[in-house]
This record gives structure tokens, sequence and C-alpha cells, in this order.
């Protein structure tokens, strides 16, 4: 214990005139070092007490990775509504949200047009696709034995209360095309379909996006109100398995599912809410697309953007967090 001790003794000494000379990016990698190697001392447990020094040194480490966060991706934006969004995704700009229902949990480009529910035909060409993609129910329905993953788990961060632990029994999935990139699942579907997933109506820009996922509501399941991550993409609905009590409500706008129901569109950057009160499992081919408000370069930037967020999360991304107990 007392040579660990020592190790870190010397790594913060080194970081410490590291910060003085004002070599900040040294420093973080260093901090990145210590955290790797020495998790408790940058994320104690909320409980124990701190020193001014070690407080101090949460403090650096969070602060520099949002800094790097920020000179990675500061210069992204060939609009205004983009460079606005980097600016608060960095955290140099509070975020105001323009509905009271819609508030994403990780990007918001600010002044895009969307509504809680779109028809299919706002978006040019997506409906060939729906009925391309409709065309091959019985391969998707075919998948559904194969649906066994959590998908609570799979929606970002979600309170920890009675019906969301009980919501992770009865809510599962099976991905086709997890952050952008195809599964073992997906490669195993005949050639002509997973084409359809290259259409570049999808919101293709990795790691955030497109999720292409059968998802599988148990009876009598409940999932209650929440947000999506951001609101460059809509989220396309194509039954597999439905039933006409199970509906979906969004912004206090329900959709209910029927045999003649091709589709539903709606942007899950509002919140939202499902159910299904019937006897039989509910089944849905979800696939994210493009908010089709964005322009092409913007696309380009946010595909940039997310390029930069994810090589600085996979490096930084978790120093950001560690001060949140001051908060």
């Amino acid at each position: 214990m007392n040579d660990n001790n020592n190790h870190i003794t010397q790594l913060i000494e080194s970081i410490t005139t590291m910060v003085e000379k004002a070599e900040y990016d040294s420093a973080l990698s260093a901090y990145a070092s210590v955290f790797k190697q020495y998790p408790e001392f940058l994320s104690p447990k909320d409980e124990e007490p701190l020193t001014k020094f070690r407080a101090t040194h949460i403090h650096n480490a969070a602060n520099l990775s949002r800094r790097a966060l920020y000179n990675a991706c500061h210069h992204i934006g060939s609009t205004s509504r983009i460079k606005q969004a980097v600016n608060m995704l960095c955290g140099v700009e509070r975020k105001v949200y323009q509905h009271e229902a819609q508030k994403p949990s990780f990007l918001f480009i600010p002044d895009l047009p969307s509504s809680p529910f779109s028809e299919t035909s706002e978006v040019e060409g997506l409906q060939d696709l729906v009925d391309k993609l409709s065309s091959s129910k019985e391969v998707f329905l075919s998948c559904i034995k194969y649906a066994n993953d959590n998908y609570v788990h799979e929606i970002g961060e979600v309170p920890k209360s009675d019906d969301w632990k009980k919501l992770s029994e009865n809510w599962s999935s099976m991905h086709l095309m997890k952050g952008g990139h195809f599964t073992e699942h997906a490669k195993r579907l005949p050639h002509d379909l997973i084409s359809l997933f290259n259409s570049p109506l999808l919101a293709h820009c990795p790691t955030h996006a497109p999720e292409v996922v059968i998802s599988v509501l148990k009876p009598k399941a409940y999932i209650p109100p929440h947000y999506g991550t951001s609101n460059i993409k809509w989220t396309l609905h194509i039954p597999l398995v439905v039933n006409d009590n199970a509906y979906l409500d969004v912004a206090g706008e329900k959709r209910t599912w029927s045999a003649k129901t091709e589709a539903l569109l709606f942007d899950d950057s509002f919140v939202h809410s499902a159910e299904n009160p019937a006897d039989a499992a509910r089944a849905v081919l979800i696939i994210d697309i493009w908010n089709p408000h964005l322009t092409e370069v913007e696309k380009q930037d946010i595909q940039m953007l997310m390029r930069e967020y994810a090589n600085w999360s996979a490096h930084f991304g978790a120093l950001a967090v560690l001060d949140k107990r001051f908060y």
C-alpha cells in the first residue's frame, strides 16, 4: 500500500508541475494514467471525506477533460445551430430547449424543426423503404426468438425506480445494427435485406447512430416516460407483432397499433412512453433515420462531431464527471 501511495504522490507531483507550466495536454494524459492505475484517488466514494489537495486534483482532471473536448470540437459547425449545439455539448453554453417536452439527454440541435409524430410521407423516399422492409416481415419475425438482450440498458441512463427495474425483465431486444455497425445477427440476414440499412435515410453517424433493433415488449409491460439521446434523428417503428391495445405516447399524443398500421414515425427526443396491456407480446423493428430538416453539410458536421466525441470519450470521457459530487 505504501508503494502505491508513493507512486501516486510522484505522479501527482509531476502533474502539478505540468499544470504550473501550462502543459495541460500532458497533465490530462497523466491524470488519465492515474485514473486507470488508481481510480479510487480521483473517484472516491461519495461518503468519503476529501482533503482540499485531493479535491483540487479531482477538479483539475475534470476541467482538463472538458477543455480537451472543447478543443477537439469547437471548430465544427457549418451553420449557427450546429455551432451552438457543439457549445452546449462541450458545456460552454447552457442548454436551452425550445419545447418543454423535448429534452434530449446527449445532443440537442437548436432551431431544428420537429414534432412528436410525423408521417412517413414527410421524408422523401421513406415510404419506399418501409414498403421494402415490410415485405420481408417474415424474416424479422423469425428473429424474435433471439431478442433476449435487456433493452433498458441500451437507451441511456434511466431512474433507479421499481418501474424501470421491473421493465428490465419485460423489455428485450436483438440488435441488427448498433452504434452504426452491423452485428453478428445482421450478418445472417439476406444480403439484399441488409443493403436496405445502408440507405442514406438512416442516421449514419457512428458511434451515436444508427440503431436497428427488434424490440419486444412483453404482455402487461409499461415503459415509463423518458427522453431519447438527441434530436438529430427520428425513430421509425415497423410493426412485427402488434395489437389494438398497445400504444405509444409522445409528448401527450397517443398512437395505438392496429393490423393496418404500416409504421409509426416519431422524435424520441420528446418525452415518450409505451405500454402493452394485452396478453400477447408486442414486437417492432426500430430504425434511426435522420431528421429530414438537417442539411447534407450539417449531417457531415454531426458525423465529424461524433468521431471526435468518441475519440475523446475513449481516452478522457470518464474524467469529465469526476467532480459531479461537488455540483
